[in-house]
């Protein structure tokens, strides 16, 4: 069954082509720097026949970024398909759906709908989700597509993580509480891992890491969720690439009165302009930071440092929430290739029984997977890159197969 998934980000859309359920990729391809008034829109793709392709391309947003790569697929020098109609089903990552959308959805006028009403607790991905869903469903309306949400795997939290410990009625009337993000991201990792330590989820405490742009660590007990840091939406939690995570809610008003902002240039602020951006004055990329610091700039390893130090006290109260923990899983662009992160959140913990295996840290990066823990270490350290597109292949499948 050939299944097509899309994964739309602010200024991006990537896609995977997979014949399931043999898991075999098709053909993949990325558009980058949709609607940049900066930067030209690039489109790289290839498939199993041909080589990579780089173009660059007149893509003003994610609804021509759709038309383009629906295109590609088919076109007769670098395509992968005859025709659309060998398309069986289509996948697409959803950041938020509250506590409205606990499984994958199929697509209908009734759940775009559903959809559109959670734009504001999203709001740079959520709009252009459903875009990319809508085009979809214009061009190829008899196809099943399916949305799969990023709060899903969460649903199973308990009350007491996400709970507000704010007025009780804001909680029943208005649905303010946590819900958790990079959930796709998570059930991939966590899958694997188990396949990994070859002992099911359901016997494993794990404490999983996704960091990169967006940055997130969450605590799960036994295969369902314990604790996540994101929150209502995904600024709360760890220090990240242009968001700040977790401050003092009182310093809004403060600003309003000292700056004259408004609450939306400083709801902006916190979620474009802060992070490591701010803290480093270089920008967000972990790379530059961390070669800036060799260079002695003393703004990007306080950046590295507060990074850091967040990741690890989060770690830490995972770690006693959950009675200890059998494995720590990275993963993102950060987790996945940065070795200094990495040993940096390690350093010292021999006596909770945490030693990282230098050597194989350094040799862990790109698309690696593997265990970076001394042999020595009671709780295994574990790189695996992440594939949120096989995962909502796999899903879409199993929603198509029971059709």
């Amino acid at each position: 069954m050939i299944i097509l998934v899309l994964n739309s980000g602010s200024s991006s859309l990537k896609y995977k082509l997979f014949n399931m359920p043999d898991e075999e990729l098709i053909s993949s391809g990325l558009i980058e720097n949709i609607g940049d008034a900066h930067k030209k829109p690039v489109f790289t793709y290839q498939n199993l026949s041909h080589g990579k392709i780089r173009n660059e391309t007149a893509c003003k947003d994610h609804r021509h970024a759709v038309e383009l790569v629906l295109d590609a697929l088919t076109d007769t020098t670098g395509g992968s398909l005859i025709n659309l109609k060998e398309i069986k089903a289509i996948g697409h990552r959803v950041v938020h759906g509250k506590d409205i959308f606990t499984e994958p959805a199929v697509i209908s006028d009734d759940s775009i709908a559903k959809m559109k009403k959670l734009t504001e607790l999203a709001p740079l991905h959520m709009p252009v989700n459903i875009v990319c869903i809508e085009e979809c469903y214009k061009i190829l309306p008899s196809i099943t597509q399916v949305a799969h949400f990023d709060t899903s795997y969460y649903a199973g939290m308990p009350e007491f993580s996400y709970l507000y410990p704010v007025p009780y009625d804001w909680h029943k009337q208005y649905s303010v509480r946590r819900y958790g993000f990079h959930g796709i991201s998570y059930q991939y990792v966590n899958e694997t891992a188990s396949l990994l330590l070859r002992r099911p989820l359901s016997e494993l405490k794990l404490i999983s890491t996704h960091l990169g742009n967006g940055a997130s660590i969450t605590a799960f007990s036994h295969g369902l969720v314990l604790d996540t840091s994101m929150g209502f939406t995904p600024l709360e939690g760890l220090m990240m690439g242009t968001r700040a995570g977790y401050f003092d809610p009182a310093v809004i008003p403060y600003l309003i009165s000292k700056t004259g902002y408004s609450l939306e240039d400083i709801i902006k602020k916190l979620n474009n302009e802060s992070g490591l951006t701010a803290i480093s004055g270089i920008g967000r990329d972990m790379r530059s930071i961390i070669d800036a610091c060799k260079g002695g700039n003393s703004r990007a390893r306080l950046a590295f440092d507060m990074f850091v130090h967040t990741l690890r006290k989060y770690i830490g109260a995972y770690f006693f929430s959950l009675g200890g923990a059998d494995a720590i899983i990275f993963t993102g662009g950060i987790g996945e290739n940065s070795p200094e992160v990495r040993e940096a959140v390690f350093e010292n913990l021999l006596p909770l029984g945490i030693i990282i295996d230098k050597k194989a840290n350094l040799s862990i990066k790109g698309s690696k997977t593997g265990f970076i823990n001394s042999p020595l270490c009671s709780t295994k350290i574990l790189v695996i890159p992440t594939n949120e597109e096989l995962m909502i292949a796999r899903e879409t499948w199993k929603v198509k197969s029971n059709q």
